[in-house]
């Protein structure tokens, strides 16, 4: 749905997202009675808690999925697809890409990944609720930007972004260690946020 309003309506990236949002999570109280909320189901959880391994099997899967997402978007005609259109859309166009069936695949993708993204979250949890990822909001951004990728698109990689997510899910973790006020921890992560961003762009340019 988000692909479609982008292309064939012409709306706006982050427009049609918001709004999308606001009408799911509209759709999930209405469908919950105003109460959406409940526990994990044992197969997501048994993805963090199973001892039957030498490691919890989230870790296989996570390396399994970075591996498959580097070669869709470094080996594959859909990967230089997506970097063309990103790159600039008039141009991917009058090179011969398909950019509508394109936007539409990659919101899809998207779709996908942040369905199984809130599946592991809840295995994780052990419960869901309605805005339990809206914390992740602005920090799926800023790793996207610390791990090198240009938000106007056409540069960046996935492993610079795991990098990213590396990296601040350490500070986070090290800050929550501390007896810093909330307010504090959150302005000194946003501080290193900032500074990583103005960091990459000097040494680009």
């Amino acid at each position: 749905m988000n692909g479609l309003g982008i292309v064939v309506l012409g709306i706006s990236p982050i427009v049609m997202t918001l709004a999308m949002n606001g009408i799911l999570q509209g759709a999930a109280l209405i469908y919950c009675n105003g109460t959406p909320s409940g526990f994990s189901a044992p197969a997501p959880a048994l993805v963090h808690d199973s001892h039957e391994w030498p490691v919890t099997p989230v870790v296989p899967f996570l390396a399994a999925f970075v591996a498959a997402a580097v070669l869709l978007l470094g080996k594959t005609p859909f990967g230089r697809r997506i970097y063309a259109v990103g790159n600039g859309e008039r141009v991917a166009a009058l090179s011969g890409v398909a950019v509508g069936p394109t936007l539409v695949k990659v919101y899809m993708l998207s779709g996908l990944c942040s369905a199984i993204v809130g599946s592991l979250l809840t295995g994780f949890s052990g419960q869901a609720s309605l805005g339990m990822g809206d914390e992740y909001r602005l920090p799926s951004i800023a790793v996207v930007v610390v791990g090198g990728a240009l938000i106007t698109g056409g540069r960046g990689h996935y492993l610079g972004m795991l990098g990213g997510v590396l990296l601040l899910t350490t500070l986070q973790t090290l800050l929550a260690g501390t007896t810093l006020p909330y307010a504090t921890r959150a302005i000194l992560f946003g501080l290193v946020v900032l500074g990583a961003v103005l960091a990459l762009r000097e040494r680009r340019s």
